[in-house]
C-alpha cells in the first residue's frame, strides 16, 4: 500500500473545495424608492476565490448596503454560476476574488459601473444594454 496515499487523497479533497468555491454566486434583487430614486435592481457577484464564510458574509453585506441608504434589503438567491447574458461584467479576481454581473441597467448607467470596475482595479466587459 502506497504510504502517500493519505496526503494525496487530502491535496485532491482541498482542490475540490476550492473548485466548489469557484461555483458559488448569490444574486441580489431589489425593489423599492431609495434616496428618492425608484430602483430595480439584479446584480450578481460570482466567487473566484474567497472561503465560502467570507463569500457569504459578502453578499449579506451588499444586500443590507442599501438598508443603510434608507432602501430595502436585496433578496438574495445562491446559485451555481451568475446568469448569462448579462449587461456588463467586473472581474475583480486579481483584489477581491469575485466576479459582479450588472443587469437591469439603464444604457447610461454603464460608464458608472466601468469606472467603478477600473477604480477596484477591475477588468470591465460590456454585455448587451437595451
Amino acid at each position: 500500500m502506497c504510504k502517500h496515499l493519505p496526503a494525496i487523497s487530502m491535496i485532491g479533497f482541498l482542490m475540490c473545495c476550492n473548485l466548489a468555491h469557484a461555483n458559488e454566486a448569490c444574486l441580489l434583487e431589489s425593489q423599492g424608492t431609495m434616496m428618492g430614486i425608484k430602483l430595480d435592481i439584479k446584480d450578481c457577484i460570482q466567487n473566484a476565490g474567497l472561503a465560502g464564510e467570507n463569500f457569504k458574509a459578502q453578499c449579506e453585506g451588499m444586500s443590507q448596503a442599501a438598508v443603510a441608504m434608507g432602501g430595502p434589503a436585496a433578496k438574495i438567491t445562491y446559485l451555481a454560476s451568475c446568469p448569462v447574458p448579462f449587461q456588463a461584467k467586473c472581474d475583480n479576481t486579481k483584489a477581491a476574488k469575485t466576479i459582479y454581473f450588472y443587469y437591469k441597467r439603464a444604457a447610461d448607467e454603464a460608464a458608472g459601473i466601468q469606472s467603478g470596475c477600473e477604480l477596484m482595479q477591475g477588468v470591465y466587459t460590456k454585455g448587451t444594454f437595451d
